[in-house]
C-alpha cells in the first residue's frame, strides 16, 4: 500500500467518482483542503481524505473521508485504517492538538473509536452554512442531507 498527499487537481476525478458511487454529491474542488492523503493499492486509489487546519491554531478538521465503492472488504479496511492514520500525522507533525470530525455514517463512526482513538463529542447535530457570495446555494447537494436539499430545492 501507498500512502501520498492527494493532488487536488490530479486526484479530483476520482474523487468525483467516489463520491457519485455513494450517492454523496460532487465537492467543489476548490473546496477541498490542501492537505489529504490518497492510499492506493498496487497504483490503484482506494480511499482518500482530507485535513483542514485552522490557520494560528492548534485545531484540525478532518473531513471527506471516502473510499472506492468496489475495493475489497479487507483491503478497503486497511486501507481506512492508513488513511485516516496518516492525516492525524500530518495534524502532529503540524503541531495540532486537536482534530474534530464529523459524520452520519455509523460504520465510520465506531472506526473513529475503535482504531482511531477519537470521542464522540456529539450525538445530535445540526450544520449550518453561509454562502457568502451566492454561488454555491444553487448547488449545495455535497453537503446537504437529503430533506435539507428538497426543502430547499423544491
Amino acid at each position: 500500500m501507498l500512502v501520498r498527499p492527494w493532488d487536488r487537481d490530479k486526484d479530483y476525478d476520482t474523487l468525483v467518482k467516489w463520491w457519485r458511487a455513494w450517492e454523496f454529491g460532487v465537492v467543489p474542488k476548490e473546496c477541498l483542503p490542501p492537505e489529504g492523503v490518497m492510499v492506493e493499492v498496487d497504483g490503484k486509489p482506494i480511499c482518500a481524505g482530507g485535513l483542514y487546519v485552522g490557520e494560528g491554531t492548534q485545531f484540525g478538521f478532518m473531513e471527506w473521508i471516502v473510499s472506492d465503492k468496489g475495493a475489497e472488504p479487507r483491503t478497503l479496511h486497511k486501507s481506512l485504517k492508513l488513511c485516516i492514520d496518516n492525516i492525524m500525522s500530518i495534524a502532529k507533525d503540524k503541531g495540532l492538538k486537536l482534530v474534530y470530525t464529523a459524520t452520519k455514517h455509523e460504520a465510520l463512526g465506531k472506526r473513529y473509536e475503535k482504531y482511531h482513538q477519537m470521542m464522540l463529542t456529539e450525538s445530535n447535530v445540526k450544520t449550518f452554512l453561509r454562502d457568502l457570495d451566492g454561488n454555491y446555494t444553487k448547488d449545495l447537494e455535497w453537503i446537504q442531507d437529503e430533506e435539507q436539499y428538497f426543502k430547499h430545492n423544491k
